[in-house]
């Protein structure tokens, strides 16, 4: 009986964790591109739960409000995530000296609410009020108010929790450096639950409209803008398809009666309308140009009297869309010195019409120099261009997104300016760098207020060095200039993409093999499907590399080539199989000494190709052992007879255009890559893998081989937990991996570029991987653990 109860408890243990597992809740961003699976939920109420929240939970921690980051900035997978939306009480104000304590979790609307009775005005927000005063601070939000800048210019100081559960006040007097740390500062150094702002009057403000080609707006901006004492709010809509015409809107104080009478935007309204604007802007044919040139002209006629806190209560569902399964509408913005606005405005044009954006609006706003946060986007005075686009959910979508979004971070950066981290993380390390130069003392921070890195999120774990276990910024650039001298380390990146068609020819031979193995008859083979199936591949390689890489004319030519071989042989064996091969069959079945032989061959040839190129393959010595005298006195009947042509056939053409395709082969590539890793000890290395001598005591370099055995390699060294800072002066590679059809990936780093049925194992697939490779530890064991299989990993 013991021995049961022992059993049923087990069972309930097991039970009651894959129940967990099961609701483990997934948190999103409006955008709904990033779902991100936390451990828990938790909403707390008062600055001591939070206190107690971070004292008591030992693993990663990620904070959220109202989630209109868009590139999972909230969350961090397996995180415990604080909902901040219900610490959201207004704590004093002080309507004399015109500011306001509140808690993180407070909205601008309900300030708002607090404030108009007393005739006061939040100073600085950004443009709609339902976001959090906490999510506004952490990515110090600017919004459309003249003679302002980054939100930190209103702010008087904050309350934080940090790592250790202690609760500090920062300001710019005391502790400055956490002050303008976590202002702007990401979630990273802890959990902003207060803060003290400044506020202003609510005046009556009047509308004024005023339309120009774009190469006048610079010089009105200046001229009839930027020192009016009487502009509050001002903002320049910048019209696609041809970015030349600016819509200028400026709202000013005015001593005429309010033409609207209420204080606040009306809570509710309806936005169907605005669906049905958006939806045939974005997707009519001239719907853009119909918006230039009719709906916001009839939109924008009036000169309406409103109050200030009117014009700065707007509801952010006004642009939700009805769905954003298939298409989604994003934000993205790039800071210009006020200097380069001539020069940037036709290049992110021209950036935009190549590749076909599709951008529903720019609005151009100004703000003046930040006044020290660690990672400031306004170094100097600004304008900022704000861009919505709408974009495809799908992974290439997103891929091509990323393409001219990291084509506009080079033109502004060019420039001297900078972009916004809130959007999608598409910048590369070294455009995050160039863009944030401080962000190696924000760094540095955060090391001393979290040494453990429990503050963490998506932008963290893709930028901050310790979420990968690497060096500093400047350690990691002088380790990358000295190998990148050596003559055996950088290889192309597209490499790793480009090899998986190659694969999947090897793939098909492993499977011909596996159904001679298994008896299975030739003519039930899935040759078409195979053929099909490396054209997917290939497709799916060409849009994940294009406009990511130089175009690598002399592999894809290669892989064409074989790819147009590999297809008309397996078209001419469906072919020939399903016609006179199952007329063979009938007559004399499957298992003549010649059908025993061609599966033998399938066999060699499969194995071979794991290491070697296909034309290497000794085809004339198996045409020999085929014709061999014992052979032919075997005797086969007619079965074996067309077994011994068929065979034959093949085994003449792939010799006679292997041996072609010989002569026409280069000098053999290296056999080894050299991957950089973190130093490691007490672990021997696996067989094959040499030790090279390092630039760095903070790096270790292995020669590890290629092609076949680098999977087994790499594999066994990440499962040591090995961790892997670049592979061949790469930082991305691609794997595959075997798993049941209903898997879904869920590792942390991980990005499917595709997936292909497995065509003699129904039920299972082949799941294509991209991934840092800083994350191959990570990636390995949670593929492991889901129940899938780690096949290959694609070297450079």
């Amino acid at each position: 009986m013991s021995a049961r109860r022992t059993a049923l408890s087990a069972l309930g243990v097991l039970l009651a964790a894959s129940a967990a597992l099961a609701v483990a809740p997934i948190v999103n961003d409006v955008s709904q591109l990033n779902p991100i699976r936390v451990e828990r939920v938790v909403s707390p109420k008062s600055v001591e739960e939070v206190q107690a929240l971070v004292r008591s939970h030992a693993g990663p921690i990620s904070i959220g409000g109202a989630r209109h980051s868009m590139g999972g900035q909230i969350a961090s997978e397996g995180a415990l995530f604080l909902d901040m939306r219900s610490l959201a009480s207004v704590v004093a104000l002080s309507t004399d000296e015109r500011w306001i304590t509140v808690q993180a979790g407070v909205t601008w609307r309900k300030i708002q609410e607090a404030i108009d009775p007393h005739g006061l005005a939040v100073r600085s927000m950004q443009s709609y009020a339902n976001f959090t005063v906490g999510g506004s601070l952490s990515v110090n939000a600017h919004g459309r108010y003249v003679g302002q800048g980054p939100l930190i210019a209103s702010v008087r100081s904050i309350r934080i929790v940090l790592a250790d559960g202690s609760l500090v006040e920062a300001s710019r007097e005391a502790n400055p450096e956490l002050f303008f740390g976590a202002i702007g500062g990401y979630g990273g150094l802890g959990v902003i639950v207060e803060a003290t702002l400044d506020l202003a009057e609510n005046q009556r403000i009047a509308r004024d409209v005023k339309t120009m080609p774009v190469g006048d707006y610079h010089g009105y901006f200046d001229q009839e803008v930027r020192g009016d004492a009487d502009a509050v709010f001002h903002n320049g809509d910048l019209y696609p398809p041809r970015y030349d015409q600016v819509r200028a809107i400026t709202w000013r104080t005015t001593d005429r009666p309010a033409t609207v009478p209420d204080h606040l935007v009306p809570r509710g309204g309806s936005h169907w309308m605005d669906r049905v604007a958006m939806f045939g802007v974005s997707e009519l044919p001239f719907g853009k140009e119909l918006r230039a040139g009719v709906l916001d002209p009839l939109r924008l006629r009036s000169q309406p009297v409103v109050w200030r806190n009117y014009e700065a209560s707007y509801d952010v569902s006004e642009l939700e869309p009805s769905t954003r399964r298939l298409t989604t509408y994003v934000l993205e913005e790039y800071f210009i010195p006020v200097a380069r606005f001539d020069a940037f405005v036709p290049r992110m044009a021209e950036i935009f019409r190549r590749n076909r954006a599709n951008v529903i609006n720019v609005s151009i706003r100004h703000a003046l120099a930040d006044p020290g946060t660690l990672l400031a986007w306004a170094r100097g005075e600004v304008f900022a261009f704000v861009v919505y686009y709408k974009q495809g959910t799908s992974e290439r979508a997103r891929e091509k997104v990323g393409a001219w979004t990291r084509e506009l971070i080079d033109a502004a950066l060019e420039q001297g300016g900078s972009y916004y981290l809130p959007y999608q993380l598409h910048a590369t390390d070294e455009q995050f760098h160039r863009a944030y130069p401080r962000a190696g003392e924000y760094f540095a921070l955060k090391r001393n207020l979290d040494p453990d890195y429990r503050f963490r999120n998506q932008l963290w774990n893709r930028y901050y060095p310790a979420a990968h276990g690497r060096a500093t910024p400047e350690l990691e650039r002088a380790v990358a200039e000295a190998l990148r001298a050596r003559e055996d380390y950088q290889r192309p990146e597209d490499q790793t993409y480009l090899t998986l068609p190659e694969w999947t020819i090897v793939y098909s031979a492993d499977e011909v093999a596996a159904a001679a193995r298994e008896g299975r008859r030739p003519s039930d083979f899935p040759w078409f499907a195979s053929v099909g199936r490396f054209w997917d591949v290939y497709g799916t390689v060409r849009r994940e590399t294009r406009g990511r890489y130089p175009a690598n004319w002399t592999y894809r030519t290669m892989i064409g080539v074989i790819g147009v071989s590999y297809t008309a042989e397996y078209v001419a064996k469906g072919l020939y199989e399903n016609s006179f091969g199952r007329v063979s069959e009938w007559i004399g079945g499957t298992d003549t000494d010649e059908d025993r032989f061609a599966a033998e061959v399938a066999e060699d040839y499969s194995a071979f190709l794991h290491h070697t190129p296909w034309y290497a393959y000794p085809f004339t010595k198996r045409l020999r052992e085929l014709w061999s005298w014992e052979r032919l006195t075997n005797g086969g009947g007619f079965r074996g007879f067309e077994r011994r042509m068929s065979l034959s056939t093949e085994l003449v053409l792939k010799a006679g255009w292997g041996a072609l395709l010989g002569l026409t082969t280069g000098e053999p590539e290296a056999s080894e890559v050299v991957a950089w890793t973190r130093p490691f000890d007490g672990q021997e290395l696996p067989e094959g893998i040499r030790a090279l001598d390092s630039p760095a005591e903070d790096a270790r370099l292995l020669a590890i081989p290629r092609y076949e055995p680098f999977t087994a390699s790499v594999t066994q060294l990440a499962r040591q937990g090995v961790e892997f800072v670049e592979i061949s002066g790469n930082r991305e590679i691609v794997m595959t991996a075997i798993g049941p059809a209903d898997w879904k990936l869920s590792a942390v780093g991980g990005r499917v570029i595709g997936e292909w049925p497995q065509l003699l194992e129904p039920g299972r697939k082949r799941v294509a991987i991209a991934l840092p490779v800083q994350q191959l530890p990570a990636v390995i064991r949670d593929l492991e653990s889901e129940g899938a299989q780690v096949e290959h990993l694609y070297d450079y």
